[in-house]
């Protein structure tokens, strides 16, 4: 049986310290999230694209290639952004996450996700 989106992204949250996960458009709207804590979909879509955009144009300027992931640190918590397709895959995690095993898990599970948008 083939998972659903939401199913998909349920799996992220069964990763200890996983708190949210979403997938995000280039336009800024969350086309599907899964969240053990309060989520503000249309202010997450907002930053997440325009964070992206960003950091892909540092991939371009450098001649690095395309963007696979990047992880932003916090004093409570870490941020995972990813390319997913022609969207964007953002998982937050509190200070209890191994954050090597999230990195990983993501870097898995992309084209799992991929193929479901």
């Amino acid at each position: 049986m083939t998972k659903s989106l939401k199913e998909a992204l349920e799996d992220f949250l069964r990763i200890e310290g996983v708190t949210a996960v979403a997938i995000v458009g280039r336009d800024g709207f969350v086309i599907e999230s899964a969240s053990r804590i309060k989520l503000d979909p249309d202010a997450l879509g907002a930053v997440v694209a325009s964070a992206i955009g960003a950091s892909e144009m540092i991939g371009k300027d450098f001649s690095m290639g395309k963007l696979e992931q990047y992880l932003l640190e916090f004093a409570t918590g870490k941020a995972i952004i990813a390319a997913a397709g022609n969207d964007i895959l953002v998982l937050t995690t509190d200070t209890t996450a191994v954050i090597g095993s999230v990195r990983y898990a993501v870097k898995k599970g992309i084209d799992g996700l991929t193929k479901l948008l």
